[in-house]
């Protein structure tokens, strides 16, 4: 349980970040 908990976090924090690049790339290309 734990360790999915970790996981899950992980797979969180990547889509989070992943956004973030694409909004940065959104806006460096505008």
């Amino acid at each position: 349980k734990r360790i999915g908990n970790t996981v899950n976090r992980q797979v969180t924090f990547c889509k989070r970040r992943g956004g973030l690049m694409k909004k940065a790339h959104e806006l460096s290309v505008l």
